[in-house]
C-alpha cells in the first residue's frame, strides 16, 4: 500500500468549483482502490466558489491597507501666513516687532525699517512697535510710533502694510551760561569739561551759554568752566558748576590786562686787534650770549629791566673793561664797549671809552 499526504489529495479537491471537506484523522489515506474508513470526504453542492472567495478577501484587505497608508503619509501641516510692513521716521533699524494675540512672537526691524512675522494662523493679532532710546549724549529717551500698535486680521491670506511712523522723544536738557567782564569781553575761548565737554566764544557783551546739557538720572552733574585769551587773566580763574535739574546762570568773570614786559636791548662794540667772534656774555636779571660780528659790533635783545653784566670773551685776548655793569630801565643801551689789552703777540693796546690806542 502506498500513502500520500492529504495536501496532495485537497489539491485534487480543490479543482472542483463546489466542494464542502469534512475530515477525520488521520491525515494520510491509502490510494488504489482500498477504503479507508478513518476518512470521509462528503462533497457537497454548497455553491461557496472557494478561489473565487479567497480573491475577492485578499482584494478588500489589500484596499484596506492600501487606504490606511495613503491616509497616514498626507502633509498634515496647516497652511501658514505672514505679517509684515516697515517702520520710517526717526529711526528704522532695530525696532522691536511685538505680536500678541493669536500667537506670541517678535522681531526686529531691518536696516530699511522692514520686518516680516511667518508661520502665522489665520486669527487676530496685535503688532506693537518698541525701541528704547539711544546711548551717548545728549541722549534720546524714547522712540514713539504712530500708530501705537494695529490689529490684524489673517483670514487666508498674509498681510502686509503694517506700517509705523517713529518720532524720538528727547530727554529734558539745561544750560550753563554767564558773561566776561572787565579788560576785556567779546572773543574769550570759555571751555566746558566734566560730564560733557565743548568750548564757546563770548559775543560783544561778554555772554556766553552752553545749550543741550543732559541730566539723564536727575541727579546733580558737575561740569568746569575755564575762560582763556591771550594777554588776560581771569578772576575767578575758573568755575565748577553743579546742574541739578535746571539751568545754571551768572556763572561770570573778571578779565585783567597782562602788560608784556617791555623788550630792550644791549648793544656796544669790540676794537683793537681782533673784532670777529668774541663772545660777549650777559648775566644778571637774564643769561644769555651772543658773538661779535666782522666788525665787532654785538647786541642782545628782548631783555626786560633789571641789572645785567656784560663780558667779552676770546682765548688769548685780554679786554678793559673786564666786564660791564648795564642797569637796564625802560630803554635800550648802547656804548657798551670794549678795548684789546694784550694780543696774542705780546702788543699792548689800551681803550678810553671805546677808543683804541696803542704803545710799544
Amino acid at each position: 500500500m502506498v500513502w500520500q499526504p492529504f495536501a496532495t489529495k485537497l489539491r485534487t479537491a480543490e479543482t472542483m468549483e463546489d466542494v464542502t471537506l469534512k475530515m477525520r484523522a488521520p491525515y494520510f489515506y491509502p490510494t488504489s482502490t482500498q477504503t479507508n474508513k478513518n476518512i470521509e470526504v462528503d462533497i457537497m453542492k454548497s455553491k461557496l466558489r472557494m478561489r473565487n472567495k479567497f480573491f475577492s478577501v485578499g482584494m478588500i484587505v489589500f484596499l484596506m491597507l492600501f487606504i490606511i497608508a495613503c491616509g497616514s503619509s498626507d502633509d498634515t501641516s496647516p497652511v501658514t501666513y505672514n505679517i509684515s510692513g516697515a517702520v520710517s521716521g526717526a529711526t528704522l533699524a532695530g525696532v522691536t516687532i511685538n505680536l500678541t494675540g493669536a500667537a506670541t512672537t517678535s522681531t526686529t526691524t531691518d536696516a530699511s525699517g522692514n520686518f516680516s512675522i511667518t508661520g502665522l494662523a489665520n486669527g487676530t493679532y496685535t503688532v506693537t512697535p518698541v525701541k528704547a532710546g539711544d546711548t551717548g549724549i545728549p541722549v534720546k529717551a524714547v522712540y514713539t510710533f504712530n500708530p501705537v500698535s494695529s490689529v490684524v486680521v489673517v483670514s487666508g491670506a498674509s498681510v502686509a502694510n503694517a506700517n509705523f511712523v517713529a518720532t524720538a522723544a528727547y530727554a529734558p536738557t539745561f544750560s550753563i551760561s554767564g558773561a566776561v567782564s572787565g579788560a576785556v569781553q567779546a572773543g574769550v575761548m570759555i571751555t566746558l569739561s566734566g560730564t560733557q565737554a565743548g568750548t564757546a566764544i563770548t559775543n560783544a557783551s561778554g555772554n556766553y551759554s552752553f545749550s543741550g546739557l543732559v541730566d539723564r538720572t536727575y541727579v546733580e552733574r558737575h561740569h568746569t568752566v575755564i575762560p582763556s585769551l591771550t594777554g588776560y587773566t581771569f578772576t575767578p580763574g575758573y568755575r565748577i558748576i553743579v546742574v541739578s535739574y535746571g539751568n545754571s546762570t551768572g556763572n561770570n568773570f573778571t578779565s585783567v590786562a597782562v602788560t608784556p614786559p617791555a623788550a630792550y636791548s644791549i648793544s656796544g662794540a669790540v676794537s683793537g686787534a681782533t673784532l670777529a667772534s668774541v663772545t660777549i656774555n650777559l648775566t644778571g636779571a637774564a643769561t644769555t650770549s651772543t658773538t661779535t660780528d666782522a666788525s665787532g659790533n654785538f647786541s642782545i635783545t628782548g631783555l626786560a629791566n633789571g641789572a645785567y653784566t656784560v663780558t667779552p670773551v676770546k682765548t688769548g685776548y685780554t679786554f678793559t673793561p673786564t666786564s660791564s655793569a648795564v642797569n637796564v630801565s625802560g630803554a635800550n643801551i648802547t656804548g657798551t664797549n670794549f678795548g684789546l689789552v694784550l694780543t696774542p703777540s705780546g702788543t699792548e693796546n689800551s681803550t678810553d671809552s671805546g677808543d683804541l690806542t696803542s704803545s710799544r
